[in-house]
């Protein structure tokens, strides 16, 4: 019983530092995309205090470094375009793991339920990899064809983001599968006895 304790005390706060990070991530979106100076590709907001400094960035490097720059050139705010469908990925992933942290709270560890979030964080990071190869692919074309551009080149890159978010996809939806089938094991074995 003392674990479980311990389990739904642990779950509480990182279900409370993952609502603060999805607070700080949109906030600190809007407040890039309403404010932010763009240097050289990152869009920079800085505050200098007497005793100290603050500064949020947001830096397009790694594969859609080449498609940020180009829409900066082009007069698009890169940030506004590329920064939002970054921001989708993101805030499912916190979303998932707020409900599974919410179920470890509740109690419920090895449940179908919890495995169908693991595997959708999975599937999401999966989904981010298609996102970061197509996206850039899809703004360009849609730029062209809209005539909002005629000089953008039609950008598809991979990087090694690309490969990450595919290895750890893979990993969380495996991980989601043998805990699946221990599941599964450990009812059918609760049967025989």
């Amino acid at each position: 019983m003392l674990q479980h304790d311990r389990i739904r005390k642990v779950s509480k706060i990182v279900r409370a530092l993952v609502a603060l990070f999805i607070i700080m991530q949109v906030g600190v979106y809007a407040l890039l995309v309403i404010s932010a100076e763009n240097q050289d590709g990152t869009y920079q907001l800085s505050e200098q205090f007497t005793y100290f400094s603050s500064a949020v960035n947001v830096d397009f490097s790694g594969s859609w470094g080449n498609m940020a720059q180009a829409l900066t050139d082009e007069g698009f705010n890169a940030l506004l375009i590329l920064g939002s469908a970054e921001l989708v990925p993101s805030l499912l992933i916190y979303l998932l793991l707020f409900k599974l942290f919410g179920l470890y709270q509740r109690g419920l560890v090895f449940t179908v339920e919890n495995i169908q979030c693991i595997k959708n964080v999975g599937t999401v990071l999966l989904g981010w990899l298609i996102l970061k190869l197509f996206y850039p692919l899809l703004v360009s074309l849609t730029l062209r064809f809209t005539g909002a551009s005629d000089t953008l080149s039609i950008y598809m890159s991979v990087g090694s983001d690309e490969l990450r978010y595919l290895l750890i996809g893979l990993v969380i939806y495996v991980i989601a599968w043998v805990m699946s089938e221990a599941t599964s094991l450990h009812q059918e074995q609760e049967l025989v006895i």
